[in-house]
Protein backbone atom coordinates (compact mmCIF):
# COMPACT_ATOMS: atom_id res chain seq x y z
CA UNK A 1 0.00 0.00 0.00
CA UNK A 2 1.41 3.62 -0.49
CA UNK A 3 1.84 6.21 1.66
CA UNK A 4 -1.25 8.66 1.98
CA UNK A 5 0.23 12.23 2.84
CA UNK A 6 -2.09 14.24 5.65
CA UNK A 7 -1.97 17.50 4.02
CA UNK A 8 -4.57 18.92 6.08
CA UNK A 9 -2.30 18.54 9.61
CA UNK A 10 0.62 20.65 8.03
CA UNK A 11 -1.60 23.47 8.00
CA UNK A 12 -3.75 23.35 10.77
CA UNK A 13 -1.27 22.45 13.35
CA UNK A 14 0.38 25.26 13.75
CA UNK A 15 -3.10 27.79 13.17
CA UNK A 16 -3.47 29.06 16.37
CA UNK A 17 -7.45 28.22 16.86
CA UNK A 18 -9.21 31.55 17.19
CA UNK A 19 -7.82 32.16 13.21
CA UNK A 20 -8.16 28.13 12.54
CA UNK A 21 -12.01 28.54 13.35
CA UNK A 22 -12.45 31.60 10.71
CA UNK A 23 -11.60 29.27 7.70
CA UNK A 24 -14.86 28.91 5.64
CA UNK A 25 -16.23 25.06 5.57
CA UNK A 26 -16.29 25.87 2.06
CA UNK A 27 -12.68 26.17 1.65
CA UNK A 28 -12.10 23.50 4.02
CA UNK A 29 -13.80 21.05 1.84
CA UNK A 30 -12.14 22.28 -1.74
CA UNK A 31 -9.05 21.83 0.49
CA UNK A 32 -9.67 18.43 1.23
CA UNK A 33 -10.53 17.79 -2.05
CA UNK A 34 -7.39 19.40 -3.69
CA UNK A 35 -5.38 17.60 -1.06
CA UNK A 36 -7.04 14.22 -2.22
CA UNK A 37 -6.71 14.85 -6.17
CA UNK A 38 -3.17 15.64 -5.91
CA UNK A 39 -2.26 12.98 -3.48
CA UNK A 40 -4.17 10.35 -5.57
CA UNK A 41 -2.09 11.73 -9.00
CA UNK A 42 0.95 11.34 -6.91
CA UNK A 43 0.41 7.62 -5.89
CA UNK A 44 -1.01 6.94 -9.46
CA UNK A 45 2.28 8.34 -10.78
CA UNK A 46 4.47 6.12 -8.25
CA UNK A 47 2.39 3.23 -8.94
CA UNK A 48 2.46 3.54 -12.66
CA UNK A 49 6.73 3.82 -11.96
CA UNK A 50 6.60 0.56 -9.67
CA UNK A 51 4.30 -1.13 -12.68
CA UNK A 52 6.57 -0.53 -14.92
CA UNK A 53 9.48 -1.12 -13.04
CA UNK A 54 10.76 2.62 -14.00
CA UNK A 55 14.69 3.54 -13.56
CA UNK A 56 14.70 5.95 -10.61
CA UNK A 57 16.39 8.77 -13.01
CA UNK A 58 13.71 8.47 -15.61
CA UNK A 59 11.38 8.83 -13.00
CA UNK A 60 12.48 11.04 -11.22
CA UNK A 61 12.31 13.44 -14.65
CA UNK A 62 8.55 12.57 -15.09
CA UNK A 63 7.66 12.97 -11.73
CA UNK A 64 8.85 16.29 -11.69
CA UNK A 65 6.42 17.25 -14.79
CA UNK A 66 3.51 14.92 -13.64
CA UNK A 67 -0.09 16.15 -11.73
CA UNK A 68 0.95 20.06 -11.74
CA UNK A 69 -2.44 20.71 -12.35
CA UNK A 70 -3.56 18.95 -9.58
CA UNK A 71 -0.61 20.72 -7.42
CA UNK A 72 -0.81 24.28 -8.35
CA UNK A 73 -5.21 23.77 -7.56
CA UNK A 74 -3.86 22.67 -4.26
CA UNK A 75 -1.78 25.36 -3.84
CA UNK A 76 -3.82 27.80 -4.22
CA UNK A 77 -6.46 26.55 -1.90
CA UNK A 78 -4.17 25.41 0.82
CA UNK A 79 -2.11 28.88 0.59
CA UNK A 80 -5.44 30.81 0.91
CA UNK A 81 -6.14 28.41 4.27
CA UNK A 82 -3.00 29.34 5.89
CA UNK A 83 -3.64 32.37 5.21
CA UNK A 84 -7.02 32.66 6.78
CA UNK A 85 -5.46 30.35 9.91
CA UNK A 86 -3.44 33.46 10.27
CA UNK A 87 0.06 33.03 8.42
CA UNK A 88 1.31 35.97 6.14
CA UNK A 89 1.25 35.25 2.47
CA UNK A 90 4.95 34.65 2.19
CA UNK A 91 4.97 32.88 5.15
CA UNK A 92 2.12 30.78 3.87
CA UNK A 93 3.44 30.10 -0.10
CA UNK A 94 7.04 29.16 1.88
CA UNK A 95 5.30 26.37 3.90
CA UNK A 96 3.08 25.11 1.37
CA UNK A 97 5.97 24.98 -1.00
CA UNK A 98 8.30 22.81 1.61
CA UNK A 99 5.28 20.61 2.11
CA UNK A 100 4.91 19.90 -1.48
CA UNK A 101 8.40 19.90 -2.04
CA UNK A 102 8.51 16.98 1.29
CA UNK A 103 5.52 14.97 -0.24
CA UNK A 104 6.67 14.55 -3.60
CA UNK A 105 10.24 13.83 -2.25
CA UNK A 106 8.19 10.45 -0.06
CA UNK A 107 6.19 9.70 -3.30
CA UNK A 108 9.02 9.22 -5.19
CA UNK A 109 11.28 7.64 -2.73
CA UNK A 110 8.49 5.25 -2.60
CA UNK A 111 8.81 4.01 -6.14
CA UNK A 112 12.85 4.11 -5.76
CA UNK A 113 12.40 2.25 -2.78
CA UNK A 114 10.39 -0.77 -4.84
CA UNK A 115 12.82 -0.86 -7.81
CA UNK A 116 15.37 -1.65 -5.10
CA UNK A 117 13.94 -3.57 -3.16
CA UNK A 118 11.11 -5.30 -4.91
CA UNK A 119 8.67 -4.26 -1.56
CA UNK A 120 5.70 -2.05 -2.01
CA UNK A 121 6.47 0.73 0.71
CA UNK A 122 4.05 1.14 3.59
Amino acid sequence: MLRTMPWACLIAAAAPTAAAAQVAEADRAAFQTAATDFTGCLRATVQMGMTTKMDPAKFQEGFAKSCLEQEARFRGIAVKVAMASGRSESAAQAEIDGNIANGRRAFAADQESYIKTGKVPR
